[in-house]
């Protein structure tokens, strides 16, 4: 009877999986991993960026010129960087260009689409047409809550934080998908204010939420042309922008005040940021796209407070 015979064995098919007796260390040994059939790359454990060119918004001071100095350390052969600031702009320049890196400055101001599309294009040639990555860093922040945040507070705040950011993202992505090439990154820098800010940061809080919902809406649109687009939500961090404020408020010894309150007993400093995005521009995250990074210890821990303030401008 057909119910008693023994069923034919499944045919035997070629395992893209490792072996149970695969070594721990297989990741490492990407001889043993089959090549993809399409898509990026497979992943490697490492942050090298050597001749690598990038943009960087805000790329003249604060936080855009640390994560330029650690593109730079990580081998990255040209850096465009965009600010509304000539003098901030030469400075960066001459600080950043020399052991293998040639660095340019682009004058645009974020809050005028009128300066930033042509400004993108400029960047683009000045990279020779080569882009590996966009990293959009400028941003401002207003006080204000719902009752006197203005309407061009309002609009100003849209302008930089969000506007700026779609019109780059939308240049480069062009770039890419009319070159054909295939493997750019972008990464926004955002705010763990994006998900529901203290009132006196309303308007900034509704921007960055906003960047948020480009970033993973992109990162779908451009998926399938070897695209990824990520953001980092920054909390607190210790810019100079950020210093100047707290000093005028708590005095020159704020942040020995505030430091030892925090879960991990320090601020974020741009370093701790500008290495999150160096990872999510490197060979390290081929398959990471759509992802909003929480870099705040105090919301990952539950203990967001209302006393958490972010840069004026970084």
């Amino acid at each position: 009877r057909f119910w008693q015979s023994p069923l034919p064995s499944p045919p035997q098919r070629a395992s893209v999986l490792a072996s149970p007796a695969a070594p721990a260390t297989m990741c490492a040994d990407r001889s043993r991993s089959p090549a993809p059939r399409g898509g990026p790359p497979l992943s490697r454990p490492s942050f090298d960026l050597s001749g690598k060119h990038y943009i960087v918004t805000g790329g003249t001071q604060g936080l855009g010129l640390e994560i330029a100095r650690q593109l730079k350390a990580l081998g990255a052969a040209k850096l465009a960087l965009m600010s509304r600031t000539k003098a901030k702009g030469e400075a960066a320049v001459a600080e950043l260009s020399g052991d293998g890196c040639t660095a340019c400055f682009v004058e645009a101001n974020m809050a005028d689409p009128a300066s930033v599309m042509p400004a993108a294009a400029e960047a683009i040639k000045a990279l020779g047409g080569h882009v590996d990555g966009l990293v959009n860093a400028a941003g401002t922040t207003e006080r204000g809550n719902l009752m006197d945040t203005t309407v061009e507070m309002f609009n100003k705040q849209f302008d930089i934080n969000t506007r700026a950011p779609f019109l780059l993202t939308q240049a480069v992505a062009k770039h890419w998908i009319d070159a054909k090439v295939r493997g750019g990154s972008i990464v926004n820098v955002s705010s763990i204010a994006a998900k529901g800010g203290a009132p006196f940061i309303m308007a900034y809080s509704a921007s960055k939420a906003a960047l948020n919902a480009l970033t993973t809406n992109n990162a779908g649109e451009l998926a399938p042309h070897g695209i990824r687009v990520n953001a980092v939500n920054m909390g607190w961090t210790l810019t100079d922008n950020e210093n100047d404020l707290m000093v005028a408020k708590g005095g020159p010894n704020w942040l020995d005040a505030a430091e030892p309150g925090l879960p991990m007993k320090r601020i974020m400093r741009p370093v701790d940021v500008a290495c999150t995005v160096c990872f999510l521009l490197s060979p390290a995250s081929q398959m990471t796209t759509g992802n909003l990074y929480d870099l705040h210890p105090d919301t990952a821990l539950g203990l967001l407070s209302l006393k958490t303030v972010d840069s004026i401008d970084r």
